[in-house]
């Protein structure tokens, strides 16, 4: 067992995943024969294919954020840095489709923390005064229908009207759908309503 055997797996996975393998029918064999270890250390390591293929894609998803980020000036309004890490992950999701369905399904077991981890900071800025629970209401809002989107975009091609295959057309519906969650905030943030403590 060679030191460095657990990241030979997680980089033949990156680059099976990245060089378009379908994720559905990647093998812990076809992983360990690319990375020249024994098959069995994906699961040593990783516990189970679907955790190596999650931990993948999180680190892919990282990159994209940063990515945007770096892009984006440090000026633009944190609505701005929402939509654009919104929408570039979508991009992302789609592209590398078969893929982020196992790993959304995974996010979905664990209650979204950590998709809702990546957009709360940009909430807070943009909510200020806001406590953490009213936080995280918000962005499981946001997150849970993209969620489900992408792990089966047929089903709500029908019900939006709109094809999620296309990036045009699925760029429109997220600013949409952002537009509606964050309307009905901002609103009551601007007529002052007043709100039950909790």
């Amino acid at each position: 067992m060679t030191p460095d055997a657990r990241e030979k797996i997680f980089q033949a996975t990156m680059d099976l995943v990245t060089g378009g393998a379908d994720a559905e029918r990647i093998t812990t064999r076809q992983i360990g024969a690319k990375a020249g270890v024994n098959p069995a250390l994906v699961n040593y390591y990783y516990q189970s294919k679907e955790n190596l293929l999650s931990q993948v894609v999180g680190m892919m998803m990282g990159g994209i954020i940063s990515q945007v980020q770096q892009g984006k000036s440090m000026d633009a309004d944190a609505e701005t840095r929402l939509r654009s890490i919104l929408i570039t992950t979508a991009d992302a999701a789609f592209k590398y489709h078969n893929v982020c369905k196992v790993a959304l399904t995974t996010e979905l077991k664990q209650g979204c923390k950590s998709s809702c981890d990546m957009v709360i900071p940009l909430l807070k800025e943009m909510f200020e005064g806001r406590n953490e629970s009213d936080l995280k209401v918000i962005a499981l809002q946001l997150m849970l229908p993209f969620h489900h989107i992408v792990l089966d975009p047929e089903l709500y091609n029908g019900y939006l009207n709109t094809d999620f295959l296309d990036e045009q057309q699925r760029r429109q519906k997220i600013n949409q759908m952002v537009d509606c969650v964050l309307a009905g905030l901002l609103r009551e943030v601007s007529t002052d309503v007043p709100r039950t403590s909790e």
